[in-house]
């Protein structure tokens, strides 16, 4: 460890002890390569824990690509410092924006997270969070907690099994995880602060905390009532979060003048995976939340044709009075773009076919033919084009 990631980490332990010395008296850090004694109950939590860690590795949704998990490792390892040897990291391919950490060390990284982040201080802030889950021991709690009052089973397979899918079936689809590595209000509000301080102790923009609650909050109100999403179910409610990281944020700000945001690096290890992450989140069927996600991202990187298509495709799914016109201004939008994707074509193409402009269509989906002459939904598309 160089002696300036030391430094910082400890320039955030120092903060939360002077800051928040409540939390520092009630949560126990282990110290860096803990294991439990195998005579406690800790180690029979830490040995079904492992079990699911091994699902996790097994998992199909587990993403390999080397350079995405070297850069989202790195990341944790320099905000984690001297406890980066006890901590694993799996980016796992499912849209929901959602990370966990689970008491044995071992941190799950959503790519819905990584699609809706705009930056890695953004990233850095929510990764500060789950590290802190960790080193305050606030997963171990729960668990006891749930062993003590509903029983094994309830915790290990009850919880993630409700459709006989088990922990790794509930991993791929998102149902149970929240319940089983979930956290008190209290503890997350001590996440929070923790992962603020580790985060601005290593330069991360203040700011850019309180953005990611500002979306989840826009998110919010997108959603029907009754239906909060996986990462904010059992989490405090992102307009109380922005509050208080805004506050956190107008302090901390005047400490420095050049503070990082690091977007480009961020978008250098994240660009090749943007294409599918988005048809994964437009897979959710859910177009009022898919409409703010893309409609943010675009606006953030106006030469990302990618984002301009998927909005576009989301008006277009949502259809609404007036979303084919606002479909229809995003897939020429995203047709500007450097980065155009051919699919563009096809939305524009269905569209007008929609409208009965059949001339608009034919040539929209001529365009995506040529430019995609092996595109898997080909035989459809030439049957439309035949009945115009």
């Amino acid at each position: 460890m160089t002696r300036r990631r030391v430094t910082a980490l400890a320039a955030g332990l120092c903060m939360l002890a002077v800051g928040g010395a409540s939390a520092a008296d009630r949560y126990t850090m282990p110290p860096p390569g803990y294991h439990p004694d195998l005579s406690t109950d800790e180690a029979g939590l830490w040995m079904q824990v492992d079990k699911a860690e091994t699902d996790i590795k097994n998992s199909p949704t587990l993403v390999h690509d080397e350079k995405l998990n070297t850069y989202v490792r790195g990341l944790v390892c320099e905000l984690a410092g001297d406890f980066c040897p006890s901590i694993r990291v799996y980016v796992v391919e499912n849209p929901q924006f959602n990370a966990f950490a689970m008491p044995n060390g071992a941190v799950v990284v959503y790519t819905g997270l990584l699609l809706q982040c705009e930056n890695e201080a953004q990233l850095a802030f929510v990764l500060g969070h789950e590290i802190t889950h960790y080193l305050h021991r606030h997963t171990l709690a729960h668990l006891r907690m749930m062993v003590n009052t509903t029983g094994f089973l309830a915790v290990f397979g009850l919880a993630a099994a409700g459709a006989g899918v088990g922990f790794l079936g509930a991993l791929a689809n998102g149902a149970g995880v929240g319940a089983i590595f979930r956290n008190s209000r209290d503890e997350e509000r001590d996440a929070d602060d923790n992962g603020f301080r580790l985060a601005t102790a290593f330069g991360y923009e203040p700011a850019q905390a309180s953005a990611i609650w500002r979306f989840m909050a826009d998110q919010e109100g997108a959603r029907p009532k009754g239906s909060p999403s996986l990462f904010l179910a059992d989490h405090p409610q992102s307009k109380e979060r922005m509050a208080t990281m805004e506050k956190a944020a107008s302090v901390a700000e005047p400490a420095r003048n050049d503070w990082k945001v690091n977007a480009d690096t961020f978008h250098a290890a994240t660009a090749g995976f943007i294409a599918r992450w988005s048809e994964d989140e437009l897979s959710l069927n859910r177009p009022d939340e898919s409409i703010l996600i893309f409609r943010r991202l675009a606006a953030n990187n106006p030469s990302e044709g990618l984002y301009r298509y998927a909005l576009g495709e989301s008006y277009r799914r949502r259809n609404g009075k007036t979303d084919g016109a606002a479909a229809q201004e995003a897939f020429r939008g995203a047709l500007d773009c450097p980065d155009a994707p051919a699919e563009s074509w096809r939305g524009l193409g269905l569209l007008a076919m929609k409208a009965g402009d059949k001339v608009t269509a034919r040539d929209a989906f001529s365009h995506y033919r040529t430019a995609l002459p092996g595109a898997g939904d080909k035989a459809m598309i030439d049957f439309y084009m035949s009945q115009l």
